[in-house]
């Protein structure tokens, strides 16, 4: 389907036609502020919005630390010590005025619900001048005065945060963020307690100034003001021999622990008002900052982080992201305008595959239930960059203990007892199905090396620049696929799919430069378009062909090279929605297989194609509902 975008008081809608400001013909509702409840309890089943109710619990600064505080109260106040103390204002006024003095330290106050750095100040115990902000709606929080230094400048972390369902808990950490640096070398001087551009890192403040500098090439990823994650990590490990991976580990407790700390307050509104399990999701920006002690703290967490591109590496972190996270959540292919008058329009199947875990058993389990663990299992195999950090075998033995024993609701709640038993938690269900130690769905697999590898080592370049280390690598992994295609083993019909679509990839980016090269000898043009034309009868959404008649030219060219990427759009997302990983005993070893995908150039599965004894990829363009009685086409390899 064709998509439009209208914006409307500050709130994107993904649909397929225009509509108007009080529809709800949508399939995506994405904002940048809280959405009225009357608008989620509206929601169809198909329907995604960025938000849940009450999201303010872990936005809003006082929110946030009262929740943090509640859960440090009940399960031991030196597991929450990763936020600073806070003081409330005004209500905690008397009780800062009457503590401050044995600390003759320095403060930050920052307004509930303001971003960007807006409203912050930092102050000393005096505060001669300051009494009357005090008296407004702040946070007063001891400020961190020994932070840890990058060639002598302060710098924080920008994270994201995906959690796809509070009940059960999901959370979801993406392997890549960025570094923010301030713009004015550090120094703990009181008398300069009023340059911002030195003691905060928000991109708002610093940009303006003379000395930022911009990454003005993308591929450089620790050069200027913005770093990337996985930049900062080794030059952490190479330069101060620091243990990034206990340091990621901790902060990754952090994001666990706060995000739990405001669940048993939101879980009543999300009952009340989320009609669908599947509707809602919260991308979060966690900020964090680490002491020169390594101890990492959170200075707060962000409603819809910015998404602003201001660099090159802004833009591939960012936009990296936000494929992955559409991916992940999955948005059902349904016109909005027919699904009340067509009851059998196409929608993801929601019984379990049997031969998709065999250590679940589904007998005793209702409807809901089974349609929760199918969408839970789907949205961790589309997970790509982000990586599951809650639940898994190893979290659910460390976090569990903050967990009700009954109802599963976080220790600490305020909810009334009455209330608690209106709410059918299912954390205890997913742990037992899906991520106990004897479950095939168990993982637990070392993370650091995402979280430090460069992001150009992971998207790759489609240049195919290889050192002879790689080279020799994927000359064996070639080596041992082909022996598995030659004793009989396949490609399943989704690791056909997967690769056709990258093969795909690599030609689109040669009919680019060709293109921008004018070189219309080339014959790859009418190759693609001779298939475009087979193949896209196949979708389930059927392309439309229509090129010019004129010999090649660069504007046929072009219209060429838009239909493929048109139908690589509509191919994976067919690939997505109507396959599921199969576990036949005679398909490529998945680790295999992930392995030769992450690493594969265009060259290297043409190698494939052409040693393996048949056509292995022929299942790759069949229709997704037919693939078993679909005649075969040839798949060609185009030079």
């Amino acid at each position: 389907m064709n998509s439009t975008h209208r914006h409307i008081h500050g709130t994107t809608l993904l649909t397929n036609t225009n509509v108007n400001s009080d529809s709800n013909d949508f399939n995506l509702l994405w904002s940048n502020n809280h959405v009225n409840t009357k608008v989620i309890s509206s929601l169809r089943s198909y329907q995604r919005i960025n938000h849940f109710p009450r999201s303010c619990e872990l936005t809003r600064k006082d929110k946030l630390y009262k929740n943090i505080e509640i859960m440090s109260h009940r399960n031991g106040i030196k597991n929450f010590s990763f936020v600073p103390e806070t003081y409330i204002m005004p209500k905690d006024y008397n009780r800062f005025i009457s503590n401050q003095y044995r600390h003759r330290g320095l403060w930050i106050v920052k307004p509930f619900d303001l971003s960007r750095g807006r409203g912050i100040t930092i102050i000393d115990y005096s505060f001669k001048d300051t009494k009357s902000a005090l008296k407004e709606n702040v946070v007063v929080a001891k400020y961190i005065d020994n932070p840890l230094l990058v060639n002598g400048y302060k710098w924080d972390l920008r994270l994201y945060v995906l959690v796809t369902s509070f009940n059960p808990l999901v959370v979801y950490l993406y392997e890549e963020g960025l570094v923010r640096f301030a713009t004015v070398k550090y120094v703990c001087d009181r008398s300069r307690i009023n340059n911002r551009r030195m003691h905060l890192c928000n991109y708002s403040v610093n940009k303006s100034s003379p000395s930022y500098i911009r990454n003005s090439d993308p591929e450089r990823e620790n050069v200027g003001h913005k770093w990337s994650m996985s930049a900062l990590l080794n030059h952490l490990r190479e330069e101060y021999l620091i243990n990034t991976e206990t340091l990621m580990a901790e902060i990754e407790d952090i994001v666990v622990k706060t995000i739990m700390s405001a669940t048993a307050q939101m879980l009543p509104a999300i009952n009340c008002f989320v009609p669908h399990n599947q509707n809602c999701f919260e991308l979060y920006g966690f900020d964090i900052l680490v002491d020169d002690k390594l101890k990492p703290w959170l200075l707060e967490v962000n409603l819809s982080p910015s998404l602003g591109i201001d660099s090159g590496l802004d833009s591939r972190i960012k936009s990296s992201m936000l494929c992955d996270l559409f991916t992940l959540i999955g948005i059902p292919i349904v016109d909005p305008t027919v699904f009340n008058f067509n009851k059998n329009v196409r929608r993801p199947k929601s019984d379990i595959p049997r031969n998709r875990n065999s250590n679940i058993n589904i007998n005793n389990l209702s409807s809901d239930e089974k349609r929760l663990l199918k969408n839970t299992m789907d949205q961790n195999q589309r997970s790509r960059g982000f990586i599951r950090i809650f639940p898994t075998y190893l979290s659910w033995k460390k976090y569990s203990s903050y967990l009700d024993n009954i109802n599963g609701i976080p220790r600490g709640s305020t909810i009334p007892p009455f209330y608690v038993k209106l709410i059918r938690n299912y954390n205890y269900l997913l742990n037992d199905h899906l991520f106990s130690e004897n479950s095939s769905f168990y993982m637990d697999i070392s993370r650091q090396d995402r979280y430090e590898r460069s992001l150009k080592d992971f998207k790759r370049s489609l240049n195919d620049n290889k050192d002879s280390g790689q080279t020799t690598d994927m000359s064996k992994l070639k080596k041992t696929i082909v022996k598995y295609l030659n004793d009989g083993y396949v490609f399943s019909n989704l690791q056909a799919r997967q690769t056709f679509a990258l093969y795909l990839t690599y030609i689109s980016a040669l009919l680019k430069k060709c293109a921008l090269e004018k070189n219309f000898d080339n014959p790859s043009s009418n190759l693609v378009l001779m298939f475009l034309i087979k193949a896209s009868k196949n979708l389930s959404v059927p392309l439309k062909i229509e090129v010019s008649k004129s010999s090649l030219s660069n504007k046929k060219a072009m219209e060429i090279l838009q239909l493929l990427e048109s139908f690589l759009l509509k191919y994976n997302y067919d690939t997505v929605m109507y396959l599921t990983p199969e576990t036949s005993k005679n398909c490529l070893p998945h680790k295999l297989f992930n392995l030769f995908l992450t690493h594969a150039g265009k060259e290297d599965i043409e190698e494939i194609i052409n040693d393996s004894k048949h056509n292995c990829l022929s299942s790759a363009i069949h229709p997704v509902n037919d693939i078993k009685n679909s005649k075969s086409l040839e798949l060609k390899v185009w030079k």
